[in-house]
């Protein structure tokens, strides 16, 4: 398993000098004033802070889907001005990016015929293998309304994987299932994120659910953001639902990085 990239590392994307104004209602809402952060190569990085600090927008300003107002996002070098070849965004609905009407490998498919085209049989074997990768076998022929939430999450996920993208953007992606769908399909971003030469950023609510798939999480300040933490987290991999949780560690930063946030939601309450 991969541990946190060395502060020095290969940056693979750069946040330099973003900032993000909303108009609504006859006023402007800056979300951004100036945000700056660098995103080494192979990290999983996690992004956490309180409700409307601009966790979504950030990951969308990334992904090139949101136009920041100024500054730039950098991947590989290159500016972002649209969505980049090698980033790929897992939505939270994922009930409204999965194809109804094609079957579990049919929409796995969808992904690889967007990027290349490649003989039948094989990208039948090519689907199959990203099937195998998130424990879909045996039901690559159903269609959506047969599979439950979290295996539905599963077949947007390897549509998503099979472009081989180098970048993994979710957003808050196992919000909608159940507590325990959620904690198997957390074990199985960490098995994705460990097969496969891949950067994952991660939008998520959870500080359990940041400390548990993060090697490096950052938690940004109620709106205009800024950076209120950069917490590496130096928990070993692998890592499992039952020992992790259960480690010392895992605790301190828990409790760190939940006051982090929930002080400051303390404050919006008492400021009414």
């Amino acid at each position: 398993m991969r541990e946190a990239p060395a502060p020095q590392g290969d940056p693979i994307i750069q946040v330099r000098g973003v900032r993000k104004t909303f108009s609504a209602q006859g006023r402007d809402l800056t979300v951004f004033a100036g945000f700056d952060y660098t995103i080494e190569r192979g990290a999983f990085l996690s992004v956490i802070g309180p409700s409307g600090c601009g966790k979504s927008t950030l990951l969308k300003i990334i992904s090139g889907l949101e136009p920041a107002s100024a500054g730039e996002v950098i991947f590989n070098g290159r500016v972002v001005n649209g969505p980049p070849k090698g980033m790929i965004y897992v939505f939270q609905q994922y009930t409204k990016s999965i194809f109804p009407w094609r079957t579990v490998i049919q929409n796995i498919r969808f992904g690889l015929d967007s990027q290349k085209r490649l003989p039948s049989r094989e990208a039948h074997e090519k689907c199959m293998e990203y099937v195998r990768l998130v424990g879909l076998e045996g039901y690559e022929d159903y269609y959506p309304y047969q599979l439950s939430g979290g295996m539905q999450q599963r077949v947007v996920i390897a549509r998503a994987l099979i472009c081989e993208p180098e970048v993994l953007l979710m957003d808050e992606p196992f919000s909608a299932v159940d507590a325990m769908t959620r904690a198997i399909l957390q074990e199985l971003t960490l098995k994705i994120w460990d097969t496969l030469p891949i950067t994952i950023v991660f939008v998520t609510h959870d500080v359990d659910e940041a400390v548990f798939l993060s090697n490096r999480i950052i938690s940004l300040s109620r709106a205009p953001a800024m950076l209120r933490e950069d917490a590496v987290i130096d928990l070993p991999y692998p890592r499992d639902q039952i020992t992790t949780r259960a480690d010392p560690l895992f605790t301190q930063h828990r409790q760190s990085l939940f006051a982090s946030i929930f002080l400051q939601e303390k404050e919006v309450v008492a400021q009414r």
